[in-house]
C-alpha cells in the first residue's frame, strides 16, 4: 500500500510538472502564433494565386493552367449537406464543438498511444490540419503538432467555422494531383459537388489521410474499406438514415480511367490552345505559364473557331459513305493572325493538329507556286500557250518510262496558261516545271513561299508529291493575297506576367519577297479564273474569291486553298482510321477538293467575310490591271460537268496510274515523294543549288516562244547516280553520306539502299 501511495504520488507530481511545461511552452507558443496570423490573408492570397490564362481576341477564356489543380468553392453552401457530413465524421466530428483544440480526442489519443507504444492515433482537427496547410512543415514531431494547435487556436478567433471549413476543403490533398474537394470530385468521377453520391462522399473523405497510397486509383480495395468507416459513423452520428447507408454501403465506386489530374484545364478550341502552348516552349522556353498568374492574349476568334469546326463536321457527317472521315481549316487574315484552326473532326478521337503538324500531300493545290516561279523567271508568261500532248519520262534506274496523266484523259494540242492552272491539267503543269527545272522550283518554295518542310526536287513536285502542311499552305498563300508579302502566321497578341509586366508581344510579320509584283497581278487573276470558271467554280458565292483545288491521286487527301482580299483559308478532308496503334489513310472514293473540300471552304469563308467584313484587295495602286480576256485571248475548253475536271495527281480514278504518286505518306514502302517502290525509284539529283534567278524587271513582250522539247528518252548510255557511301547502292533521302557519280546505264546500282531505308 505504502508503494502504490508513492507511485501515484509521484505519478502526480510529474503529472502537475509536465502540464506546468506543457502549458508554459504552449503559451509561448500561443504568443508565437499570434504574432504569425496577422500574415493569414496574405497566406491565402498565396494559396489562391491567380491562374495563368489563355484568352481569345474577344476575350474568351481557352484555358486555365496552374501547378496545382484546383475547383475551388466559394461559398460552404455549394457544398452539399452530406459531403460536409461526410468530412466532418471523417476528420472531426466535433468540429462545431470546439474552438480549434479538440481536447476529449487528444486524450483518447494520449491513451491510445501510450497503450501501443507508438504514434497509432493522431488528434488532428480540421482547424489544426489548416493551419499546418498554411503555416507549418509536414514534420512528425512534437513541437510542430504544438505549433499547429496555437495556430488553431488563434484562428478560431479569427474567422467563423463555415470559413474554415471551406478553406479547408479547398486546400487539402485528395491525391492524383488534386487540391480541394472539387477538384477531387472531378478527378476520380468527373462529376460537380452536387452529383456526389453519399458513398462517394464518404470514400473522398477518408483519402486525405493518406492521399498518394489509399486513393481509389492506387488501391481502391482500400478505400472502399475505408469508405465503409465513415459510412458508419455518418450513420452512428445520425447524419445518415440506415437506408441510405444501406444503399451507400453496396455502392460499386464508378472512377474515370486513371489519370493524373493537372492544373491545366482548356475549355474550347483546344488544337489552337495546344499549337499556343507549343509556341510558349519554343519561343519562351525559360517561362513556367503552370506557376500561375500569366495572362495569354492570342489572335483566335472563338465564333469563327466554332462555325469552322461545326463545318468540318457538317462535310464529314455529309460525306460519311463515301469513308470521308476528318478534315481540317485554318484562317488566316492578311498579317498573320490565325482567326480559326480545327486540327481535326474531333479533338477527343484524336488529338494530332494536321494544320500544324501534319504533313499531307496537297496534289494540284501546289501548282500555283511553280507557274509563279515561271511567271518570275520569264520561263512562260499568261499569254502563252503550253502544250497537252502526251510525254514520257526516262526512269534511269530500269529504263521504264513514265507519263503524267490528266484526270480527264483529253490530250494534244496546246493549252493556255489560265486554262491549264484553272482547269488543273497535269501535263502542262509538269512542262513548266521541267522549263524553270524541279530545283529552281523547290528553291522559290523555300525561299519565295516560306515551306520548311523538306521538298524534293523532283518533276512530280508540282503535282503535289511532297508532303507539307496546311499551315504551310496558308503563308504560301498569302504571298498570293498580299501581292508579294509574305505573311508569317502568329497566334498570340502578347503575354503578360503575374506582376502585369509584358513579358513579350507579338507583331505581324511581312516579308516583301524579292520578285517582280506583276507576277502576283498576274497570278491573282488566273486563281480568280479557277473559281468564276476552273475546277473552284463552286466557291463563286465568297466574294472576291481565289483559290485552287489539290486532290491525291488515290484520293487520301482533298484540298481547297484560296483567300479573299483580305483572308485566306485552307481546307482539307481524308479518310483516317487506327490501325495497330497508328493513324492510316485511306482511299476516298469520289472524294475530290473540288467537290468536297470546297463546300466546306465556302461555308467557313462566307462567315469569316461577314464577320471581319470586305477590304479592298492588297494589289498597289499603280499596278497596270490588264483584262484576262485582253492576256489570254484564245477561246477556253469547256469544262465536263459530271465529273468536272479536277486535279488528281495522275491518272484516271478509282488506281492510281503506274507514273504518279499514290499519296498515301503511310506506306513504308512506297518512297512519298514519288510514290514508286524504293526499288524503282530514280535517285535524285544532288547538284548545287542554283541561285534564285534575279527578277525580271523587263516588260514582256508578245510571247514568241518556241515549242518545249521533246521529251523522249536521252540518247547518252550515261546517268548521274546518288549512291549510299556505306552500301554502295542507289541513295535514299536517308542516307546520312552519298556521292553522286557517272557511270553507264548498265552499271548504275539497281537497288535502293537497304541500311538507310525505314520502309526495309
Amino acid at each position: 500500500m505504502k508503494w502504490t501511495k508513492r507511485i501515484l504520488a509521484t505519478g502526480f507530481i510529474a503529472g502537475c510538472l509536465g502540464f506546468i511545461v506543457f502549458g508554459a511552452m504552449f503559451y509561448a507558443q500561443l504568443n508565437w502564433a499570434e504574432g504569425v496570423i496577422p500574415t493569414l490573408d496574405e497566406k491565402l492570397t498565396e494559396l489562391r494565386a491567380k491562374p495563368t490564362v489563355i484568352l481569345s481576341s474577344d476575350g474568351k477564356e481557352l484555358y486555365s493552367a496552374q501547378s496545382e489543380y484546383r475547383e475551388p468553392i466559394q461559398s460552404l453552401k455549394e457544398v452539399p449537406k452530406h459531403v460536409v457530413d461526410a468530412t466532418l465524421a471523417a476528420e472531426d466530428r466535433r468540429f462545431y464543438d470546439h474552438r480549434g483544440i479538440d481536447w476529449v480526442g487528444v486524450g483518447r489519443a494520449t491513451v491510445t498511444n501510450v497503450r501501443e507504444g507508438r504514434a497509432a492515433q493522431g488528434a488532428s482537427t480540421i482547424t489544426m490540419q489548416l493551419a499546418k496547410r498554411l503555416y507549418t512543415s509536414p514534420d512528425r514531431s512534437f513541437m510542430r503538432k504544438m505549433k499547429d494547435m496555437a495556430l488553431a487556436v488563434q484562428i478560431e478567433q479569427k474567422m467563423p467555422k463555415d470559413e474554415i471549413l471551406r478553406l479547408y476543403l479547398n486546400q487539402v490533398f485528395y491525391g492524383a494531383g488534386a487540391y480541394g474537394i472539387g477538384a477531387a470530385a472531378k478527378t476520380y468521377f468527373g462529376k460537380e459537388l452536387d452529383e456526389l453520391t453519399i458513398g462517394e462522399a464518404a470514400l473522398l473523405a477518408r483519402v486525405v489521410r493518406r492521399p498518394s497510397h489509399e486513393n481509389p486509383f492506387e488501391n481502391l480495395e482500400k478505400s472502399i474499406e475505408n469508405r465503409d468507416v465513415v459510412l458508419a459513423t455518418m450513420r452512428s452520428e445520425g447524419m445518415i438514415s440506415q437506408s441510405e447507408y444501406d444503399a451507400a454501403i453496396k455502392e460499386t465506386p464508378k472512377l474515370l480511367p486513371k489519370r493524373f489530374a493537372s492544373g491545366s484545364h482548356i475549355k474550347r478550341s483546344p488544337y489552337f490552345v495546344n499549337y499556343v502552348l507549343d509556341t510558349l516552349k519554343r519561343e519562351l522556353p525559360g517561362v513556367d505559364i503552370t506557376e500561375g498568374g500569366y495572362t495569354i492574349e492570342t489572335t483566335i476568334d472563338t465564333d469563327l473557331d466554332d462555325f469552322a469546326q461545326k463545318a468540318v463536321r457538317d462535310i464529314v457527317r455529309q460525306y460519311r459513305r463515301q469513308r470521308l472521315t476528318t478534315g481540317a481549316f485554318v484562317v488566316m487574315d492578311d498579317e498573320g493572325k490565325i482567326l480559326a484552326m480545327i486540327g481535326g473532326a474531333n479533338y477527343d478521337n484524336n488529338e494530332f493538329n494536321v494544320i500544324s503538324q501534319g504533313q499531307r500531300q496537297p496534289g494540284s493545290a501546289f501548282k500555283p507556286f511553280v507557274y509563279a516561279t515561271a511567271f518570275s523567271m520569264n520561263v512562260i508568261g499568261p499569254r502563252d500557250s503550253i502544250s497537252n500532248e502526251p510525254f514520257y519520262l526516262d526512269d534511269p534506274i530500269n529504263g521504264r518510262k513514265r507519263w503524267p496523266k490528266n484526270s480527264n484523259g483529253k490530250y494534244g494540242g496546246s493549252l493556255s496558261v489560265r486554262t491549264a492552272l484553272a482547269s488543273s491539267y497535269n501535263v502542262p503543269a509538269v512542262r513548266v516545271c521541267d522549263m524553270v527545272t524541279p530545283q529552281v522550283a523547290a528553291n522559290y518554295a523555300r525561299d519565295v513561299f516560306g515551306f520548311q518542310s523538306r521538298i524534293e526536287p523532283v518533276l512530280s513536285m508540282v503535282l503535289g508529291s511532297n508532303a507539307v502542311s496546311p499551315l504551310e499552305m496558308a503563308q504560301g498563300y498569302s504571298v498570293f493575297m498580299n501581292y508579294g508579302d509574305r505573311a508569317t502566321p502568329i497566334c498570340i497578341k502578347r503575354i503578360i506576367g503575374p506582376n502585369g509586366e509584358v513579358v513579350k508581344e507579338w507583331e505581324p510579320e511581312l516579308r516583301r519577297v524579292n520578285v517582280d509584283p506583276r507576277v502576283w497581278g498576274e497570278m491573282d487573276e488566273i486563281l480568280r479564273a479557277v473559281v468564276t470558271s476552273g475546277t473552284g467554280r463552286r466557291a463563286q458565292s465568297v466574294p472576291d474569291a481565289r483559290g485552287k483545288t489539290g486532290t491525291t491521286s488515290d484520293n487520301r487527301d482533298a484540298w481547297f486553298c484560296g483567300y479573299t482580299n483580305n483572308l485566306v483559308g485552307i481546307g482539307w478532308v481524308a479518310s483516317e482510321r487506327k490501325v495497330n496503334g497508328r493513324w492510316q489513310y485511306d482511299v476516298m472514293p469520289g472524294v475530290f477538293g473540288g467537290q468536297v473540300t470546297i463546300h466546306m471552304w465556302t461555308a467557313v469563308m462566307k462567315e469569316a467575310v461577314r464577320k471581319f467584313g470586305k477590304k479592298e484587295s492588297h494589289r498597289p495602286e499603280d499596278m497596270e490591271r490588264i483584262p484576262l480576256a485582253q492576256r489570254d485571248p484564245e477561246p477556253e475548253p469547256p469544262l465536263d460537268e459530271e465529273p468536272p475536271i479536277d486535279d488528281v495527281t495522275g491518272g484516271d480514278p478509282p488506281g492510281p496510274p503506274p507514273d504518279m504518286p499514290p499519296g498515301t505518306g503511310t506506306d513504308p514502302q512506297i518512297d512519298p515523294v514519288t510514290g514508286l517502290p524504293y526499288d524503282q525509284v530514280p535517285p535524285a539529283t544532288t547538284e548545287t543549288r542554283p541561285p534564285t534567278p534575279t527578277p525580271r524587271t523587263e516588260t514582256r513582250p508578245p510571247s514568241t516562244r518556241p515549242e518545249p522539247r521533246n521529251e523522249g528518252p536521252p540518247p547518252a548510255r550515261e546517268v548521274m547516280v546518288e549512291i549510299c557511301a556505306d552500301s554502295g547502292q542507289v541513295a535514299t533521302r536517308y542516307c546520312p553520306e552519298t556521292v553522286t557519280r557517272r557511270m553507264a546505264r548498265e552499271n548504275a546500282p539497281r537497288g535502293r539502299c537497304p541500311l538507310h531505308n525505314p520502309g526495309r
